[in-house]
């Protein structure tokens, strides 16, 4: 019925058309370097400048607080390493939940003698605020917690973790890649030093993303030889990704209530379903309290990684987890954190939906979820052991 169903939006999204065209006209028409005098160099600038404008609007920024990288890992990398050049305590506090963009930079340092201490969660996935409060009494050079988890979609509690750091006088950094067009950010009510993000996880393309910093004096250049960035990182500005990113801001300013509405509504619909399915199913992660558009469904005693794979033979497509860290055979480190046995982390799959997805597509999934999960409970049951007479066992 369906050539693809696309339930992986946490990994990236489809570039949306207007942001396409947005991109198609700025190759045709703002080709010039920014940093030239003349006339196509100016309407560069200002192209530049327009989409730094939406995209401090959508998160309720000041325009030049806004500086534009390649996405959020080199921007993570980037805000982890410059506060521990600057502080020689050396000690960086990160949760067990992070993106491995975080994880893998604090692993490095502390394997180069730097201290980190990592947050735990609770089953839900939130992380244990006493916890830090307890780690930032001898200081820190920096505290990392995400606002969204990526694979379960708990919503962490920004507005504590802002208050507990600016009380300990602690830069907080905050990777907000998967809470930007999925929930209503204000960096202005919360003492966020560094917020993170990407484009394309709002339908705007790869390799491009922001930080916004609340004081620029916080950090050093990333990059030598220019003055783009406000001298922060050097290097001609990808002109295209920035106006497709401004693009995609700018339109999910204004239908932003719309997508949660809509992508809430599909999650709800999915999730009841599926439990009639199969009622034995667990939802991973913080029910009450996460993004609309994400579930990570535990189906006990079936093979995750086998229903994404019989899921992706029909054209559907999601995941176990990050697409950063998918391609290793370990379980998710974020599931075993909050307390899940790696069986029932291995168990787990997770669907991430958009604005573009419709509820056809979704009852096209359930129809398919229903016969792989029959598929796979038959195969269990034919190869489950059984014991014959002498006590030898052997499979059916």
């Amino acid at each position: 019925m369906y050539h693809e169903v696309y339930l992986d939006n946490n990994s990236t999204t489809r570039l949306s058309p207007e942001v396409r065209d947005a991109i198609c006209l700025a190759a045709d028409a703002r080709f010039g370097n920014p940093s030239s005098e003349h006339r196509s160099g100016e309407l560069a600038r200002r192209a530049i400048a327009r989409a730094r404008d939406c995209i401090s609007r959508l998160i309720q920024a000041h325009t030049h607080t806004v500086i534009f990288g390649s996405g959020a890992t080199e921007l993570n990398n980037w805000v982890i390493l410059n506060a521990l050049e600057r502080d020689p305590t050396w000690h960086l506090v990160v949760s067990t939940v992070e993106h491995s963009s975080v994880l893998e930079v604090a692993a490095g340092l502390e394997s180069q003698g730097v201290r980190v201490t990592r947050i735990s969660v609770n089953r839900e996935g939130i992380i244990q605020l006493e916890e830090l409060r307890d780690a930032l009494r001898e200081g820190a050079s920096l505290v990392s917690i995400q606002w969204v988890n990526n694979e379960t979609g708990t919503i962490q509690p920004v507005q504590e973790i802002s208050r507990i750091c600016a009380e300990a006088r602690v830069p907080y950094h905050c990777d907000a890649a998967q809470a930007v067009g999925k929930l209503h950010v204000d960096v202005s009510d919360r003492r966020i030093d560094f917020l993170t993000f990407s484009a394309h996880k709002m339908h705007g393309p790869t390799g491009v993303g922001a930080m916004v910093l609340r004081d620029r004096s916080q950090i050093s250049p990333m990059l030598y030889g220019g003055a783009q960035e406000y001298g922060l990182r050097a290097g001609t500005e990808n002109i295209l990704g920035i106006v497709g990113f401004g693009r995609a801001a700018e339109t999910r300013a204004v239908e932003l209530q719309r997508v949660i509405n809509h992508t809430g509504h599909l999650r709800d619909h999915f999730e009841s379903e599926i439990k009639s399915i199969l009622p034995s199913i667990r939802i991973n992660g913080c029910v009450s309290h996460r993004v609309s558009n994400t579930t990570n469904v535990q189906f006990p005693n079936l093979d995750g990684a086998a229903i994404v794979a019989l899921l992706d033979r029909e054209g559907i497509r999601c995941s176990q987890t990050s697409a950063c860290t998918s391609s290793r055979p370990q379980p998710s480190h974020v599931l075993v954190a909050m307390g899940l046995s790696e069986e029932e982390a291995y168990s787990s799959v997770r669907f991430s939906f958009c604005d573009h997805n419709t509820l056809g597509e979704v009852g096209y999934t359930l129809g398919k979820i229903g016969s792989i999960i029959q598929k796979l409970q038959s195969q269990l049951h034919r190869t489950r052991p059984t014991v014959a007479a002498g006590g030898t066992q052997h499979e059916v």
